[in-house]
């Protein structure tokens, strides 16, 4: 019997975790090839992104205190333009934000596609290896791209639409009883926040492993699957998220300040341990985000149709491989 078959409905929040770290360290060899080709790289981008960030905020911001180089976005309203270096200067943060997002983009797909796939191979049967994961990219990477891409427009018209309306309506309840309704709306705002997030990173999963399936068919359908498992697929979000803040605050606390620690090399060695223990998070985000799948489709007692398409994958690579 195939192993996803035997996903028990009921698996909860340490389940998860359990079936997680078996799968990452029964497949050691594949997961650290993936973990070095693709999730490195995009580790890198983001400890990049912050450290460029202080630096670039502290020149063109004046933030000239060397031992706080703090990119601290309260300043920003009490900036005059005059005191900006240069239009230049400006134009280039922009250009680098932009590069950020853009190469962020694109190891995001290539890193999400690729472990998803694997992990469906091992609880399909399927023998699977770096070219055969690889292989899947021309396969689905535009029903994935074009879903992430949608999913990535519902999280900004979120954050835009709701996210003014929060202010405003904070800007009118800070005085007396009514501080309460304001403190509910923001809970419910990050409520909102969270469930969309969940929502788009399961959609992305079912993009890579069902056929034909995109988009709006892709959320709609990672909406069903969520369905008496949003409290666990909140659980995982909310514990990757606390992770990845803790090792970021510490990147930016202990190493990039001279205040705490000024010598140099354990500030490096801090640097690229919190860069090491970035990228374990994302590998075992992507993997916690394919089990949950299979355990939201066991949960449903969906039917595994979406099998028929992942063998017409497994299929499609092979071919292509022996061309």
């Amino acid at each position: 019997m195939e192993k996803h078959n035997e996903l028990k409905a009921a698996l909860g929040f340490f389940g998860v975790l359990k079936e997680t770290f078996e799968l990452i360290f029964s497949n050691k060899k594949i997961f650290s090839q993936i973990t070095l080709a693709l999730i490195v790289p995009l580790s890198l981008i983001l400890q990049a992104n912050i450290l460029v960030t202080q630096l670039l905020s502290s020149k063109i911001f004046g933030n000239n205190d060397n031992m706080h180089p703090t990119f601290d976005i309260f300043q920003y309203s009490n900036l005059n333009l005059s005191e900006l270096n240069s239009f230049k200067g400006v134009a280039f943060w922009a250009l680098i934000k932009f590069s950020y997002f853009f190469f962020t983009l694109i190891f995001s797909f290539l890193c999400t596609s690729t472990v998803a796939f694997i992990v469906s191979c091992i609880y399909t049967g399927n023998d699977i290896n770096v070219k055969k994961a690889f292989s899947i990219i021309p396969k689905v990477w535009k029903q994935v791209l074009f879903t992430l891409l949608i999913s990535l427009f519902i999280v900004f018209s979120y954050d835009v639409v709701f996210g003014s309306l929060l202010v405003l309506t904070l800007g009118f309840l800070l005085n007396g009883p009514a501080i309460i309704a304001g403190v509910v709306a923001l809970i419910l705002f990050f409520a909102g926040s969270l469930y969309i997030t969940i929502t788009w990173h399961l959609a992305i999963v079912v993009s890579v492993l069902e056929e034909n399936v995109c988009g709006i068919k892709a959320i709609t359908k990672s909406r069903f699957l969520l369905k008496g498992k949003i409290g666990l697929a909140m659980g995982m979000l909310v514990i990757s998220g606390v992770c990845s803040a803790v090792i970021d605050a510490i990147f930016q606390k202990f190493a990039l300040r001279e205040l705490l620690i000024q010598n140099v090399g354990i500030r490096v060695g801090i640097g690229v341990f919190c860069f090491l223990l970035e990228s374990l998070l994302i590998l075992f985000d992507l993997v916690v985000q394919a089990v949950v799948y299979y355990v939201c489709k066991s949960y449903h007692a969906d039917s595994f149709a979406g099998d028929a398409s992942h063998q017409q994958k497994v299929n499609y690579i092979e071919e292509q491989n022996l061309v």
